[in-house]
């Protein structure tokens, strides 16, 4: 099964359900998809996720409820699951399964992924969280780690989504 993981502009196709953290001594895995959304099996998008808010405020998700933490708060539909801090309007976290009749928005090189390599699954992560000390800031067009941007990229991600703000190569 192939994934399609969408950051701003930038989709990671993998075979893998995992986005991971690499900081050059480290690898930290931070998202897991455990389930996607299957209507047919009336199975829910369900993620373990370890993120801190910006004030460095570790953030345990597991199987979509928050651990310990009474000022965040998750809202949980069957193809989108939004972690929101208390008192913020944007999420901290966003995971977003795509239906196919959602596609036709996305950028024409995003699409003609889609089109070329038929992944089972598409989603959107967006958000504004760290994890270790290193800021992720995810929106429509971009995504910045650290200081690092990133636009309008294709990866295929053999060995799982690694992001890193190192350098500009995805491992």
């Amino acid at each position: 099964m192939k994934h399609a993981f969408i950051f701003g502009t930038t989709i990671f196709l993998s075979e893998l359900n995992t986005l991971t953290l690499n900081d050059a001594d480290y690898n930290t895995e931070f998202l897991r998809i455990l389930s996607f959304n299957n209507q047919n099996e009336n199975t829910p998008l369900s993620i373990n996720a370890t993120i801190s808010t910006l004030d460095g405020s570790m953030v345990q998700i597991t199987n979509n409820v928050i651990e310990g933490r009474a000022d965040m708060r998750a809202q949980v539909t069957g193809n989108r699951v939004k972690i929101f801090q208390n008192g913020h309007e944007e999420p901290v976290l966003d995971v977003y399964q795509l239906d196919e009749h959602e596609f036709h928005g996305l950028s024409s090189h995003i699409l003609n992924e889609i089109h070329a390599q038929h992944p089972d699954k598409v989603l959107t992560i967006k958000g504004n969280f760290k994890v270790g000390s290193t800021h992720f800031m995810i929106e429509n067009e971009k995504m910045f780690v650290d200081n690092n941007g990133f636009a309008n990229g294709v990866v295929n991600a053999h060995n799982g989504v690694i992001l890193s703000a190192v350098d500009h190569d995805f491992l």
